[in-house]
């Protein structure tokens, strides 16, 4: 999806102000949201990458505004809607969650002792199945020239470049069609290593790189001799 969540590059964003020792919280309500995004969202209800496309798919101007834990929020409400927990007339109502109604999956409440654990540890995407590496170290590839409508984690400014494998990580949910599709699809994920000059162009130090950790499905072999 080509959203404005996706503004790698992009120029004229504005200043970004640093807060001097800024608070965890700057209101009650934002502990709140957080709270409730691990105790509802990591509980079963959806995976991450839904819960991340929920936040992103959305006019631009609203992205733009809200802050951070009000993106949260949206995507909370969005997701408890579409899985047909909530109403929108329940949540304007501030309705009480019917408990009858909990998707297929979904876990019980989460209880205090666990949320420590899950603090500390998180949720692990790294899967066990024998997936086939597609590459290897050294291996030389070009992204895909994706524009898709829904959720992928190959961005802009990444896409139809050529880069080098530089480290297998293992075998992982495909967060791309965990997000649009619900399926998992595991694969390799590789740290992959572009210059700053295949990125950006000729107006930057040639000394830099850049690596992001891509999926099989975001790449295929770059031909011998090519460049941007």
């Amino acid at each position: 999806m080509n959203g404005i969540h996706d503004c790698g590059g992009i120029d004229g964003l504005g200043h970004v102000t640093v807060e001097k020792n800024e608070r965890v919280f700057h209101d009650d309500w934002e502990r709140r949201i957080f709270g409730l995004n691990w105790a509802i969202g990591m509980n079963g209800w959806w995976n991450q990458d839904e819960y991340r496309h929920a936040m992103e798919d959305r006019p631009m101007m609203d992205y733009m505004r809200d802050t951070y834990y009000e993106k949260w929020l949206f995507g909370i409400e969005r997701l408890l809607v579409e899985k047909g927990v909530f109403t929108r007339e329940d949540l304007l109502a501030a309705g009480a969650l019917d408990t009858q109604s909990l998707p297929a999956g979904a876990q019980p409440a989460m209880s205090v002792e666990k949320v420590p654990v899950i603090v500390r540890d998180g949720f692990s995407y790294r899967r066990d199945e024998a997936a086939a590496p597609r590459f290897v170290a050294g291996d030389r590839v070009r992204t895909r020239n994706i524009n898709i409508k829904g959720h992928t984690r190959l961005p802009r400014y990444a896409r139809d470049k050529i880069g080098i494998i530089v480290v297998d990580r293992g075998v992982f949910s495909f967060n791309d069609s965990a997000a649009n599709e619900g399926e998992e699809r595991p694969q390799h994920v590789y740290s992959v290593r572009f210059t700053a000059l295949e990125v950006w162009g000729e107006n930057v130090s040639p000394k830099d790189t850049l690596c992001l950790d891509l999926w099989d499905e975001h790449m295929d072999f770059a031909a011998e001799g090519t460049s941007k």
